[in-house]
């Protein structure tokens, strides 16, 4: 038999960054201590339910009975267990004395290869009934939050204070408590449309809070706030627009959601846009609305919590806090075109970028000179690399702007604007603007050359200033977006061609911050971001689907992430072909060997002098040619053909281990072949 379980956690409203992150570690979390009690619970039965006010988890199915344990006990070897007759020797005996069985209850199983003697018994399942308490305590008491807090002289640690607690298997009430809380069946609804209710039984709870105001699925409630939403809109022959996904927001400070329009003033349709979308959206949380040649209208949507009878006053206070935000946007606005981008670039010496490694100038005199670095390593137009330098040079300005003090949203947006209203070339404003892209996982990487090149110098500067700040991204701390950064460079690389010294960039990077004292030394600080960025690439290969231990393999033989995947899709590719085990082979048999040679004997070059078997000369005349014909081919980037160049050198490797060879000799000749192998990529990485 089995039955529903209930856990419905009631909080002060607490926060969407919370909600989130509930959901994203709640369900595994819950699925694991319904395991570790021998409770069979399928994970897709577990159900976590999120609003502001409550945290619930609604679990189907869930057995009576814990599932029996086996316990098992290893002993002695089977070997050493019996006499060859198969009588139990003292070792069985002994073993089976301490474990407190008869020795002829001892079974003989097989683990790693190997057959042992174990004693073994099985465990009753407990009723589940009895384990939910605690399992319930569990869950709330091990709650992550990004933030908690602690009230009162509780020792509880939590996002916002617990206020009730109802647990149910099935019609019965699960007893336990917390922070001085204790479970009941009564639940709460709407803080201002609704009231206490009684939940009968978990399968009746989101019916039971329906009735009482409360929408407590998020997925419902997010689909019906898209579809309000968009009603709203087409009402209006509008669309709607959610450009900074305030819906991942505002989904969870709602209970009871009602769509309402609200207006602004149309006068304030002069300012760009995004200004007005920024003061829409950062703050308040609305969803601006465009006609159908996509011009912003000065209509907007909001999302009211409370009671629908008071629409009316609820939009007027919408529209007046609107109002002021707009008029103080206006008035920022109106002062940064009276001060000027040139000048807001001038003043970038009075921002500090960070306490160890200067400011704003100094971060914008190391993006002038990586942007440089890179225009000359990919080869651009010599009008693109001076758009790209000009860029660099002013790409802080707007860190100046009242504006961008006033709405952090809009760094770079703003310098773009006053780069264009200034005159400034489209490809310096827009590479303004892409310098920050891509600006989420899986989002769009710059459009414009230009803008890439700003782009990779800006992420590859913040990787290398945190390594020699010591503030590298931490388990799944990332304050800085270090790893969507260096995720950036991987895109932004193969999106627009760009085949670049990974190590001379990270290189000429430190050279910026070469000046400043008590940093981690160049050395270890190059070496760090270096790993860290083809970290991601190697994300990046697997993510697209190339053998994770084919790119581990080769990513140690490059520092340009094209080429690196060129060798990554090649030795993916050659595996599965026929002359695979050929190239193994060739690396295997010489590998091994080389590791024989002394240390003191390694440096000198192969002497075919010393050449006393036929099969040495053939093996080395024909490395000698493949050595050759592998180099041109790597430095054209031909890499499954270098790889097949190598597996052709399986008979003359056959023939040679068929002959004595003269040790040292020949073994300075094996490392040679099996370095040229390393070289394309270190098979001894691949699983099999």
């Amino acid at each position: 038999m089995a039955r529903d379980f209930l856990l419905e956690i009631g909080v002060e409203e607490i926060p969407a960054s919370a909600c989130t992150a509930v959901l994203e570690l709640l369900p595994g979390r819950v699925t694991g201590l319904f395991v570790a009690d021998d409770i069979d619970v399928d994970p897709e039965a577990v159900r976590v339910l999120v609003s502001p006010r409550r945290i619930a988890v609604l679990a189907a199915d869930v057995p009576e009975t814990q599932t029996p344990r086996e316990n098992l006990q290893r002993g002695p070897a089977a070997e050493v267990a019996f006499d060859a007759a198969g009588r139990p020797t003292a070792a069985a005996q002994g073993f089976a004395r301490a474990k407190g069985v008869p020795v002829e209850a001892l079974q003989v199983r097989e683990e790693n290869g190997r057959r042992f003697v174990f004693a073994v018994s099985r465990s009753e399942g407990r009723a589940t009934a009895e384990l939910l308490p605690d399992i319930c305590v569990k869950i709330v008491r091990d709650m992550y939050f990004p933030k908690n807090m602690r009230w009162g002289s509780r020792d509880l640690r939590f996002s916002r204070p617990v206020r009730w607690l109802v647990s149910l298997y099935g019609e019965e009430l699960v007893p336990f408590s917390v922070a001085g809380v204790a479970a009941e069946r009564v639940s709460r609804g709407h803080r201002w449309l609704g009231r206490p209710v009684e939940i009968t039984a978990p399968s009746a709870y989101v019916e039971a809070l329906r009735a009482v105001r409360v929408m407590v699925d998020h997925v419902e409630r997010e689909a019906f706030l898209r579809s309000e939403l968009q009603r709203a809109a087409s009402e209006r022959g509008l669309e709607v627009l959610d450009p900074m996904g305030k819906m991942n927001e505002v989904l969870h400070l709602v209970e009871w959601p009602t769509v309402l329009p609200g207006r602004f003033g149309e006068e304030h349709l002069r300012l760009p846009a995004e200004v007005l979308i920024t003061a829409m959206q950062s703050h308040q949380r609305y969803f601006p609305l465009v006609d159908a040649a996509g011009n912003l209208v000065n209509t907007f949507l909001f999302v009211m919590n409370g009671d629908p009878a008071y629409a009316d006053q609820i939009t007027a206070g919408n529209e007046r806090v609107l109002e002021g935000r707009i008029e103080d946007a206006e008035f920022s606005f109106e002062k940064d075109l009276a001060t000027g981008l040139e000048q807001m670039a001038a003043g970038l010496h009075r921002v500090v970028f960070h306490v160890k490694i200067g400011t704003m100038k100094d971060k914008t005199d190391r993006l002038v000179a990586l942007t440089a670095h890179l225009a000359d390593r990919v080869g651009v137009a010599p009008e693109v690399r001076g758009w790209a330098l000009e860029a660099a040079r002013l790409a802080k300005a707007d860190q100046v702007s009242v504006m961008v003090r006033e709405f952090a949203d809009l760094e770079g947006v703003m310098g773009e604007t006053y780069a264009r209203m200034e005159g400034f070339p489209d490809e310096v404003a827009t590479a303004i603007r892409e310098q920050f892209l891509p600006d989420a996982a899986g989002g769009r990487p710059p459009r414009t050359t230009t803008g890439a090149l700003l782009a990779t110098a800006e992420k590859v500067d913040n990787v290398v200033a945190a390594f020699a700040t010591s503030e590298p991204p931490s388990g799944s701390k990332d304050p800085y977006g270090l790893r969507r950064a260096a995720m950036g460079m991987v895109v932004i690389a193969f999106q627009h061609g760009f085949a670049y010294d990974l190590r001379a960039l990270c290189n000429r990077a430190y050279d910026g911050l070469e000046r400043f004292s008590g940093l981690v030394p160049r050395e270890s600080v190059v070496v760090q971001a270096v790993d860290f960025i083809k970290e991601r690439l190697a994300k990046f290969l697997v993510d697209n689907g190339i053998a994770r231990d084919a790119v581990e393999a080769t990513l140690p033989t490059s520092d340009d992430i094209l080429d690196l995947r060129r060798r990554a899709v090649a030795l993916a590719g050659f595996r599965d072909t026929g002359a695979w085990d050929d190239l193994v082979t060739v690396f295997s048999r010489p590998a091994n060997l080389a590791k024989k040679l002394p240390a003191h004997a390694a440096g000198p070059p192969v002497d075919p002098n010393l050449f006393t078997e036929e099969a040495e000369r053939v093996l080395f005349a024909a490395w000698e040619t493949a050595a050759e014909r592998v180099a041109d081919l790597s430095a054209a980037q031909e890499y499954y053909e270098a790889l097949g160049v190598l597996a052709g050198l399986r008979p003359a490797i056959d023939r040679y281990f068929d002959d004595e060879p003269v040790r040292l000799n020949r073994l300075r000749l094996l490392r040679q072949i099996a370095d040229g192998v390393r070289a394309l990529a270190l098979l001894e990485r691949l699983q099999g």
